[in-house]
């Protein structure tokens, strides 16, 4: 198989999700990437390993990989459980966001399973899509 870009391994520790942000921002930007887009980039990675931490409750690895169009990033676990649709909690700020987030800021999004967990992934693409 052959893997281009980048790949980390995400700690569950104090400080992952800023270190996660980081990198696909400095990544991104190395690439050439618009700022705005690259923000989006973050937003969501920022979202999927937050949710591979809180809610499989292992260690995450990022891989950012460059597509002709933008990218794919994708965030593996340790977890079997898939992930699911839940109503954001807007007035409990009690999280609910993520796959929304995914629907509406992704060109395309899925969930591979694995023997030994999940890998979320996301198209993201460089120049916004015309609504």
């Amino acid at each position: 198989m052959n893997i281009s870009g980048h790949i980390w391994h995400i700690p569950l520790e104090p400080g992952a999700f800023a270190r996660a942000r980081d990198l696909t921002a400095t990544a991104l930007g190395t690439w050439g990437w618009p700022t705005e887009r690259i923000e989006v980039a973050v937003l969501l990675v920022s979202e999927l390993v937050t949710n591979a931490h809180r809610h499989a409750g292992t260690d995450a690895w990022l891989h950012l990989e460059p597509l002709p169009d933008g990218a794919r990033i994708a965030v593996r676990d340790e977890s079997p459980a898939q992930p699911a649709q839940r109503e954001p909690g807007i007035k409990t700020a009690t999280g609910g966001f993520g796959l929304h987030l995914l629907d509406h800021l992704a060109a395309g999004w899925g969930v591979d399973s694995h023997e030994d967990g999940k890998r979320i992934w996301a198209h993201i693409l460089k120049a916004p899509s015309p609504r």
